[in-house]
């Protein structure tokens, strides 16, 4: 049986020569846990001096509720996501610095089911390609191009990671994801050139409500090394308690679904609260009806809804966030001795816990705050915008509060029908 092995007590070395001890086999090792096969008294020895000692279970692309088989929602090809990051205020954001934010130099890592590089929308923008699955480097399941489509309509100059973890069903393990995350952390130090500032993940499992589950252990490893992580919360709305896993983490960012026309969450989004009674999703993103790219051909298009489109959106809008922050923080270092990734850094414990309340608009029928349907609301560029343009350690709370977030709702449903109607 395989098994994640989790130590609080023990460093990585030490845990690696206890599972040894314990006859531990096929042994696999990562910055926050070891993945292995284990005999049943083996599990039992591990759990007596402290260890966790979880089984590994299967993930799914989201694009059904994962206890039901990876078949994709139904989509009628009404808006591109060029459309859709229109009506969402991307342009002031996009030019809240010259030249304008397109995602230079950012990274983006596309933890999915693998990418037609040479499909036209994804435009030569891989950097970095790894196969943790026994399929070929491909998009069989034609689900990660739909996705990285979305996140380059908004941050077309971005860079890709194409860690492909599910096959060609839609499926993998929860170790596969968690070692590819693993991998984005070993990044950081060996090829910080390349190393990703955002992960999306457009997949999930069942959420048990174990925070030691090696997904949520991956994930939180990674926050800590300051990368943000957008995870699809999950297509089995309307029923509450349906978030997935990860995006039940804390600090993961839940991305649920709405419709443009009318702006509601999608009926089959996600709800929380979680196993654990945190308030998921984080947020919403347009998810419905869209006209993404296929893996089927290098000019191929298909139509999908889903919390697997909403995620990538968000995650684009983070690396657009991510460049104005490197460019003002170019700007100024020559003024201030701490280098640029110190400069106006926020964590994912900040931006999920002061800041998203601030940059994303809901319904005026909605709660206020986070609820359950909505989380914050969707992301709005010109409040993000504003975000980016005081000065570095200035407290944006005293300029933007959340009934602003409320009220400028009102200026975006008059702003937003006539926008798609000239693009269309």
């Amino acid at each position: 049986m395989r098994y994640a092995v989790l130590s609080r007590a023990l460093t990585i070395s030490q845990l690696e020569t206890e599972i040894k001890r314990c006859g531990g086999r096929n042994i696999r090792v990562t910055s926050a846990q070891i993945f292995c096969d284990l005999e049943p008294d083996a599990v039992a020895k591990l759990q007596t001096i402290g260890c966790t000692v979880s089984k590994i279970a299967g993930v799914k692309a989201v694009t059904m509720p994962v206890i039901s088989p990876p078949v994709p929602i139904a989509g009628i090809p009404t808006y591109t996501p060029e459309e859709l990051s229109f009506v969402t205020g991307l342009e002031e954001l996009r030019h809240v610095s010259e030249p304008p934010l397109y995602g230079e130099g950012m990274n983006l890592a596309i933890i999915d089911t693998g990418i037609r590089e040479t499909h036209v929308k994804v435009n030569n923008r891989v950097i970095y390609r790894k196969n943790y699955t026994a399929d070929p480097m491909r998009d069989g399941f034609d689900h990660g191009t739909g996705v990285v489509s979305i996140a380059l309509a908004v941050a077309p100059k971005c860079n890709i990671l194409n860690l492909k973890v599910l096959d060609d069903k839609g499926e993998g393990t929860e170790e596969d994801v968690a070692v590819a995350i693993d991998d984005c952390i070993s990044l950081k130090d060996t090829n910080p050139d390349i190393a990703p500032t955002v992960i999306n993940l457009s997949l999930g499992g069942p959420d048990n409500g174990n925070p030691d589950n090696p997904l949520r252990v991956a994930c939180r490893a990674a926050i800590d090394r300051g990368i943000w992580i957008f995870a699809s919360a999950g297509n089995g709305g309307p029923a509450p308690y349906s978030i997935t896993c990860p995006a039940c983490e804390k600090y993961v960012m839940a991305v649920g679904s709405c419709s443009y026309e009318p702006f509601r969450v999608s009926d089959f989004s996600s709800r929380g609260p979680t196993l654990e009674g945190v308030i998921k999703p984080d947020g919403v993103m347009f998810g419905e009806n869209l006209a993404l790219a296929s893996s089927s051909g290098d000019t191929a298009t298909v139509a999908k809804s889903g919390t697997s489109f909403a995620t990538p959106f968000t995650s684009a809008f983070a690396i657009l966030y991510h460049e104005g922050v490197y460019r003002h923080a170019q700007t100024l270092q020559q003024l201030v001795e701490l280098p640029p990734s110190e400069l106006y850094y926020i964590s994912a414990y900040e931006l999920v816990d002061q800041y998203l309340p601030l940059l994303c608009v809901k319904p005026v029928e909605a709660p206020h705050g986070k609820d359950i349907d909505y989380g914050y609301g969707l992301p709005y560029g010109p409040l993000v915008a504003k975000a980016l343009q005081p000065a570095p350690l200035v407290d944006i709370s005293s300029m933007l509060t959340p009934v602003l977030s409320i009220a400028v709702f009102g200026m975006v449903g008059m702003m937003m029908a006539p926008m798609v109607k000239a693009l269309r």
